[in-house]
């Protein structure tokens, strides 16, 4: 998008009067900082509707055109202070402003649902073969654009979680004219038969919005979000129709090439900045939960985890992995971000998960942990929701929520036949799925239920294999929350993952020690001092 010089602007105003340039350019900033100020509103409402999902979406959505406004906010505060100063390039500064751009595209972000981002670049091809798009599939995701490595493309706004796709055009209907008569003057005009032959058969293919046009349905052809290319809008807030038939023949054309258009005349205003408009642009991915949420066995063990519950001391056997997750949990307790997805939830798991995960805790798991996956999972000895919450507090140094419902029950994975609703082509892609992730994610989706997991990597891959089928049919997407982090079972050492370390004395220490090695070393179980 080429920065719009609106002249009018500033034009419109006595020229000789330096106080009128001057409070014109003052009116553009105030609407320049009030704009960021509604954008700041709709970051900090990012940070929280998706505080606690797998990805850090609120950094990426409006950052692009943040920046944009920052840099005009700079660009328009220096043509004031130049103005005040009389400096002569100061008017050509504001004159050039490009906020008749920006307002427009965040007026499109207003009234548009569900935004995946703003200003966001995706890639022009070639296309081998269909990429994925930015949006949610699953989970929310930026897709495979890589436009970096081939030519890029701006969408300025990207919404409906990813399949739509609104491109802002500052043209005028004076510019498009202007466009066509250059154009008409490049292609030259050498006899009346010619004359006659383009009347019949305009040729609009060398002027820049049907470039642009062409340009926003090839790469939108060239993506995929839930098996279907991005629907395409082309907003053009400053074209009237039916002013000229040249122009409506040019906007025809436009459509021609599957993209709808949206004239000034079809734009509603734009709707006030409000908490109720803002869960419309950027809803929670809580918003659409099941009442009945399925657990997996990474959540499971996670819930179980002394990782999760105490404060655990690094060992001399742990791995790296162990490590990582004690420092993971000293950032960031693993239950404050599961507590509050799952709220009152009732909650239940496949039987395959169940049994792997109470495998894994009778083989594994310490005392504690294997309390604890008592109170949250077996059924024996019977007890009460609320006995169960109260001696998990005993087991855990955070608060356990009183609404907690404790235990987890225990389905099979095609409880009442939810399996039938699937395809030959989807089974087959489930089949690819190792168990027990394949019962827990085909019983969530089979069911209408939300899943929730740990497992980010099989989420991305089972994306990736859905994208592949010609279409799901009458099916929605199946509904998953994946948690950022996950945690594994402290557990217990095996026989011989104690490793021990070595120190060497310095010098003859053969009667008596004299270099300190035993007295750094000598109490210390798992070293050996040579």
């Amino acid at each position: 998008m080429v920065p719009l010089t609106d002249s009018h602007l500033l034009c419109d105003v006595p020229q000789d009067t330096a106080a009128a340039r001057l409070a014109a350019s003052k009116d553009l900033l105030k609407r320049a900082k009030l704009l960021q100020s509604e954008l700041q509103l709709f970051a900090d409402h990012l940070i929280r509707v998706y505080d606690g999902y797998f990805q850090h979406v609120p950094a990426y959505v409006q950052s692009s055109f943040a920046s944009d406004l920052r840099a005009e906010i700079d660009s328009l505060e220096r043509a004031v202070h130049d103005l005040g100063a009389t400096d002569p390039l100061a008017l050509h500064r504001a004159q050039s402003s490009n906020l008749p751009f920006l307002e427009p595209l965040w007026d499109t972000a207003k009234r548009s649902r569900d935004i995946v981002k703003l200003r966001c670049a995706v890639s022009t091809g070639p296309f081998k073969k269909q990429i994925l798009a930015p949006g949610t599939r699953i989970v929310r995701t930026q897709g495979e654009s890589q436009s970096f490595r081939s030519g890029s493309f701006i969408i300025d706004v990207i919404a409906d979680g990813g399949h739509s796709w609104y491109k802002i055009s500052s043209m005028t209907n004076k510019r498009l004219l202007f466009d066509m008569a250059k154009e008409a003057v490049y292609c030259g005009d050498s006899s009346d038969d010619d004359e006659d032959t383009r009347a019949e058969t305009p040729d609009y293919t060398d002027i820049p919005l049907v470039k642009l046009a062409r340009n926003l349905a090839n790469t939108a052809r060239g993506h995929r979000i839930q098996t279907r290319s991005p629907n395409t809008f082309l907003v053009l807030p400053r074209i009237k129709e039916g002013e000229h038939p040249e122009i409506d023949k040019i906007l025809q054309s436009c459509r021609q090439l599957g993209v709808t258009l949206l004239c000034g005349d079809d734009l509603s205003s734009a709707p006030p900045l409000s908490d109720s408009l803002l869960h419309i642009m950027a809803p929670s991915p809580k918003a659409n939960f099941s009442e009945i949420l399925n657990i997996d066995t990474s959540l499971l063990v996670a819930l179980t985890s002394d990782f999760s519950h105490t404060t655990v001391t690094k060992q001399p056997w742990f791995s790296h992995s162990h490590n990582d997750h004690a420092d993971l949990e000293r950032e960031q307790s693993m239950v404050s971000l599961v507590y509050p997805v799952i709220g009152d939830h009732e909650l239940v798991c496949t039987q395959e998960a169940a049994e792997t995960f109470l495998h894994i805790v009778d083989t594994l798991a310490t005392e504690s942990e294997k309390a604890r996956a008592s109170l949250i999972l077996r059924s024996e000895p019977p007890k009460s929701q609320e006995q169960r919450v109260k001696e998990l507090r005993l087991l855990s140094v955070h608060e356990v929520p009183s609404c907690l419902q404790l235990p987890i029950r225990v389905v099979e994975m095609n409880e009442n036949g939810c399996q039938d609703r699937f395809t030959v082509p989807i089974k087959e892609i489930l089949e690819g799925v190792l168990n027990p992730g394949r019962s827990v994610f085909s019983y969530g989706w089979a069911s209408g239920r939300t899943t929730l997991t740990c497992n980010s990597v099989a989420i991305k891959q089972l994306e990736r294999d859905l994208e592949e089928l010609p279409t799901l049919g009458d099916l929605s997407w199946p509904s998953i929350w994946s948690f950022p982090t996950s945690r594994p079972l402290v557990g217990v050492p095996k026989d011989g993952t104690i490793r021990k370390r070595v120190r060497k004395h310095i010098g003859d220490c053969s009667v008596k020690c004299t270099c300190g090695v035993h007295e750094l070393y000598g109490h210390e179980d798992n070293v050996t001092i040579l």
